[in-house]
């Protein structure tokens, strides 16, 4: 095993060659299960583009090699804040070629001149990561529930619930208690949710970073506007290779449901939009609904209402996108969106 595992770092390596160019890096901050390799992989469909799928996650075969050794090395109290960075910075120089993607992969390129970051942790760091490594942020939201009944594993979890840091930006003792209470005893469902808002409360409740910030629901219902968004944004100029992208599953559509496979099955497009928004709904009880509700209020957090499929209005970037839910029903007619700016720039 370690033998093969030389020989794929080794073409790894040998498969690019970087030279960092006038455009900043790309750092994509988000939720596991939550979309984030998707939008990756729409970013990545540009010119000269390198990706890092999950650099800090400890899960990664090569995560000893380059000195990450587990989760509490980027927690906030325990954090090797500088190493982290020396790190990040050094696959922005184009070292560490083991983590490079794997030649003839989608989106492989052997002449890159930008980077972009697929990031699960550090959310305490973001701002940080932004200025000491000259990069543009683009933060992604997806609905909790539909987050939560994805995922599998929650190894930051524990975690989160003894840190000082995060029971200081929670404050209220009582609501602290019984997040604890619910991260140790509750239900998968419970925990998960809980997890999603310890991993979103720097950005929600804090917003400690200058950024985008775009929700996975959006992306879905209105990818035409959103695709020329990303264009404007960042600079970008294949505007064709990005549709493509928009319209194409992520690599990983095999960890998915049954349900979203047959979703993507579908030959009607707004049909197929419309099932990957509201799916989660067939999965859940009105019970676990109320979970949700509950923990989110414990946490004060509302970008999502756990019964509603979007985020609040203000938090939404087109005015029309609750237009594009509502074409499948009325639900929605009568709440006029107030997003970002209607065009969020930063």
């Amino acid at each position: 095993m370690t033998l093969l595992l030389d020989i794929k770092f080794a073409l790894r390596a040998a498969g690019n060659v970087h030279r960092k160019g006038s455009h900043r890096d790309i750092f994509l901050f988000a939720t596991p299960r939550g979309g984030s390799t998707w939008l990756m992989e729409i970013l990545a469909s540009q010119p000269g583009i390198k990706f890092f799928d999950e650099p800090l996650s400890p899960r990664r075969p090569y995560a000893s090699r380059v000195g990450l050794n587990g989760w509490e090395q980027l927690m906030p109290e325990t954090a090797d804040t500088e190493w982290i960075l020396s790190f990040l910075q050094a696959l922005q120089r184009g070292e560490f070629g083991l983590l490079n993607p794997t030649p003839f992969s989608r989106n492989h390129r052997f002449f890159t001149d930008r980077c972009v970051f697929k990031i699960h942790e550090i959310e305490h760091l973001i701002d940080t990561v932004a200025r000491r490594c000259d990069a543009q942020v683009v933060y992604l939201l997806r609905h909790p529930i539909a987050t939560s009944i994805s995922r599998n594993a929650l190894p930051r979890l524990p975690l989160f619930l003894t840190s000082r840091h995060y029971a200081q930006l929670l404050g209220d003792s009582a609501d602290l208690a019984e997040i604890k209470h619910l991260g140790e005893t509750g239900s998968h469902f419970e925990k998960a949710i809980v997890s999603w808002c310890f991993e979103n409360i720097e950005a929600l409740r804090y917003r400690r970073f200058e950024g985008l910030l775009v929700t996975y629901e959006e992306l879905v219902l209105n990818p035409e506007r959103s695709c020329d968004l990303l264009i404007e944004h960042f600079s970008f100029t294949d505007r064709a290779a990005m549709w493509n992208a928009f319209e194409r599953p992520a690599k990983n559509i095999g960890m998915s449901h049954k349900q979203t496979l047959d979703v993507m099955h579908s030959r009607d497009a707004h049909a197929r939009r419309l099932g990957l928004v509201t799916k989660w709904r067939k999965r859940v009880s009105p019970e676990q609904i109320e979970q949700a509700a509950n923990i989110l209020r414990l946490f004060k957090i509302d970008a999502y209402r756990a019964d509603e499929d979007l985020a609040q209005p203000s938090y939404l970037l087109f005015s029309d996108t609750r237009e594009l839910l509502a074409a499948d029903g009325a639900q929605y007619a009568e709440r006029p969106a107030r997003g970002q700016g209607e065009l969020q720039r930063t």
